[in-house]
């Protein structure tokens, strides 16, 4: 007898989510949904507004990643009134957004998707989340993990106006210039960022890497998709967040598409379904398949896994050196496993 499994709400997730499962008479899944209950509704009411006012209306869609939103809609808006930062509020831009990335890649390790790995998979559902990450590496570690996200969070809210939903993106470049004390703070708070990363690169080396088990759910053929991948890359085709191309790879990790941010229309479609609210993105030289793995599917990924594979390297020897690991740890590039992400 077929039944449904429902998961509402999803949790540690910005925004709402649920997941339907349906199991067929055998117990076995037959198929399963992903759904986006909230209203899609800054479309709407971001119409009729002055195009300068929405790097602050539409940072407001998120409070995890502000930044992220804020900031693609300065650089917008920088396209609407054909103006290019001066190198100055270039580079303050693309430090503060460094400091978000960093900051936000915390959160996500430590807070939201970390537990699952650090306390482990089995663990009570009680027990998978920051309190039990503390339980698991030490108080000293939690206050270190605590404080660099204080100290670079009160980074973004000194270059950037507030943390949350910040408001220094204006078209040509940024609300206010930086003095020499906020520069030698950035400078602080980015050396001690960089030994975090390390420290953290470690950490999960030893609790997650060290551990068969773990690494054979992340390896399982539950968790692999073999998909596109694009991510932003530089004039060497490495890895960038803040600016360049936007590079496609294929399943077999070859070169599709590189295409400048503005010439998004004549690459990508959004198709939609009856059963969410979210938009699933395809590439228009292949078109909607369905939802199905292989060269043959329109479908892509993005984010952390996506970035990788969709990049030749990284552009700093400490994360080149990471990014070569990473790989040499997980079979070779491209990397199709979806718990390769975190």
């Amino acid at each position: 007898m077929s039944r449904k499994i429902t998961v509402d709400p999803i949790t540690r997730l910005e925004g709402h989510g649920k997941i339907d499962i349906f199991l067929n008479d055998e117990g076995n899944v037959d198929r399963a949904y992903f759904q986006v209950p909230e209203l899609r509704g800054f479309e709407k009411f971001a119409e009729g507004r002055p195009a300068e006012d929405m790097p602050q209306i539409t940072s407001r869609i998120c409070g995890v990643c502000p930044t992220a939103h804020h900031m693609a809609s300065a650089k917008a808006v920088d396209a609407l009134f054909s103006v290019e930062p001066t190198s100055a509020g270039k580079k303050i831009r693309e430090m503060i957004y460094s400091a978000f990335f960093v900051e936000d890649h915390a959160l996500h390790f430590f807070f939201l998707g970390g537990p699952d790995f650090v306390v482990g998979p089995t663990a009570p559902k009680a027990e998978r989340n920051i309190v039990g990450v503390l339980g698991k590496v030490g108080l000293e570690v939690g206050r270190e993990v605590i404080e660099v996200r204080k100290q670079i969070r009160d980074l973004i809210a000194l270059a950037g106006g507030k943390v949350a939903h910040p408001v220094f993106g204006l078209p040509g470049g940024v609300a206010r210039p930086l003095t020499e004390e906020d520069r030698q703070q950035f400078i602080a708070g980015a050396d001690r960022a960089v030994k975090f990363g390390e420290f953290s690169l470690q950490l999960f080396e030893d609790l997650v890497l060290k551990n068969k088990e773990y690494v054979g759910y992340i390896t399982s053929d539950m968790y692999t998709h073999q998909t596109y991948y694009m991510g932003l890359v530089d004039k060497q085709n490495k890895v960038n967040f803040y600016d360049g191309d936007i590079r496609v790879v294929t399943p077999d990790g070859k070169e599709f598409l590189k295409f400048a941010p503005s010439d998004y229309l004549q690459q990508i479609a959004e198709h939609v379904e009856p059963w969410s609210y979210i938009k699933f993105p395809y590439l228009k030289k292949i078109g909607w398949k369905g939802f199905i793995d292989g060269p043959d599917s329109g479908i892509y990924c993005v984010a952390p896994l996506a970035r990788l594979n969709a990049a030749d390297g990284m552009a700093t020897p400490k994360a080149q050196a990471a990014y070569e690991k990473f790989y040499a740890v997980l079979g070779g590039k491209p990397v199709h496993h979806s718990l390769a992400n975190h």
